[in-house]
């Protein structure tokens, strides 16, 4: 259970930071040199960490298989989502 509390605050401390990017263009230094759209990445932080939190979740909400694999699905859809928005807010030519 500690686990998971745990995972719920850093998924939270990941959309709050894409939240912010997204509105005010800040980013966290690590990652100031290769962005060259803020707002962009933000977005793509912000859908993966829905999409995190949505397969933390799909089993509380989802009251049959089919639902189970169909939010697993989506959830998959948004890390992926997220990731290729943070991929193309990036500089070409770097990883």
């Amino acid at each position: 259970m500690v686990l998971t509390w745990l995972a719920a605050a850093a998924l939270l401390l990941l959309a709050a930071l894409g939240v912010v990017t997204a509105t005010t263009g800040w980013m966290p230094p690590m990652a100031r040199g290769r962005v060259v759209r803020p707002e962009l990445w933000g977005y793509g932080a912000l859908t993966s960490a829905l999409g995190m939190g949505t397969g933390m979740s799909v089993h509380w909400w989802a009251d049959s298989l089919a639902m189970d694999n169909v939010g697993a699905a989506m959830a998959l859809a948004l890390i992926i989502l997220g990731g290729v928005l943070q991929w193309r807010a990036q500089r070409p030519g770097t990883l």
